[in-house]
């Protein structure tokens, strides 16, 4: 059931995040497109480009600030609420705060349901769009030629085809094609390349040699290619998968696993995306913290920082755990959860404890 009350309550929530969100956003975008204007002369790219860039980026950053501008505007929410005594009535006339909370939650559901259609069918696809422009752009003075599947280069008689860059210094999928003329003379496919002394070392090298007697083939465990494009030129392909939907992550994943590299990184972006609804209620309670906690006697300023200072914890918690899960070997999905465990576990004692 959804009764007037729960609209009543709903629409202050709903209004403040919405609002939140937007001034975050524009905030971000400014920064973005003063950030994006050093791009500015490199290969085809000039201001009318970067403008109209940071603008097809903006939706993914508004899906990124979201679980914050529910912490923040749940915060001035239902702070104005309790500022005005709304709060005490309904609880006079018999709502708790359960009641109250999931009035709340009730609200905002539809509203995070809608920023998680955005973010995984409406983002990817512009997001791509911008980012296949920039590559075009971008790779018109690098000899690359990047599209948000993999790059192309041509070095002589020789074309690359590369299909990821793992880290800075291993690519994934890696094929060749040699040509005499207009005749193919070779095919090579590669599974890894790690950048070693200045050159490219192929690893798990199958090689095809077309002559006139047939097709020989050949196999090596590692064989160097020799390519001048250096780390500069291609790095570019590092941010191409860091912002795919959750089936697309999960399909680059099985990928990149049955060519034996370690995908945890991804799957550390992965169980985020994944986990990204429950984020946001436990903002959502962090912000009813603020108002029945021992938050509750102070005035309204405090409660925003006290939000904001809430919601930059977790992020650098998150940042800092992440990391560190991937560099001990810990599993992913463990760093994935623990600052929203960490803060799962924050709220629900702010929430019990008396002022």
């Amino acid at each position: 059931m959804y009764g007037i009350l729960d609209r009543y309550v709903g629409k202050n929530i709903v209004l403040s995040v919405i609002l939140v969100s937007v001034c975050l956003t524009l905030f971000a975008g400014l920064i973005n497109l003063i950030d994006a204007l050093r791009y500015i002369g490199r290969g085809d790219i000039d201001f009318g480009f970067v403008l109209i860039y940071v603008c097809y980026r903006l939706p993914i950053v508004f899906v990124q600030f979201f679980p914050v501008s529910i912490l923040i505007g749940g915060v001035i929410g239902l702070g104005m609420m309790a500022r005005n005594s709304e709060i005490i009535i309904l609880q006079s006339i018999g709502l708790s705060k359960l009641n109250i909370g999931i009035s709340c939650v009730k609200s905002l559901i539809p509203v995070i349901m809608v920023v998680i259609a955005v973010s995984e069918l409406a983002v990817p696809k512009l997001d791509k769009h911008a980012e296949d422009e920039y590559y075009r752009r971008a790779s018109a003075s690098t000899g690359v030629s990047v599209t948000s599947s993999g790059a192309w280069i041509k070095e002589g008689n020789m074309f690359i085809g590369i299909c990821a860059m793992i880290n800075r210094k291993t690519i994934a999928g890696v094929a060749k094609y040699e040509y005499e003329g207009t005749k193919l003379k070779s095919f090579s496919r590669a599974a890894t390349g790690n950048y070693i002394d200045n050159q490219w070392v192929m690893n798990d090298v199958v090689e095809q040699v077309i002559n006139e007697d047939g097709v020989t083939y050949n196999k090596y465990k590692t064989q160097v290619w020799p390519l001048s494009v250096n780390l500069e030129r291609i790095e570019i392909l590092n941010e191409i998968t860091d912002k795919l939907s959750v089936v697309q992550l999960h399909d680059y994943i099985n990928y990149i696993e049955q060519n034996g590299v370690d995908s945890s990184r991804y799957r550390l972006s992965f169980y985020n995306k994944l986990l990204s609804p429950i984020i946001m209620l436990v903002m959502l309670l962090l912000a009813l913290s603020t108002i029945f906690g021992p938050l509750r006697s102070m005035n309204m300023g405090t409660r925003i920082l006290s939000g904001i200072a809430l919601g930059f914890g977790y992020y650098v918690l998150n940042q800092i755990v992440a990391p560190f899960s991937i560099v001990y070997g810990v599993p992913p999905i463990l760093g994935a959860t623990f600052a929203t465990v960490v803060f799962l576990g924050l709220a629900i004692y702010l929430l019990k404890r008396k002022s």
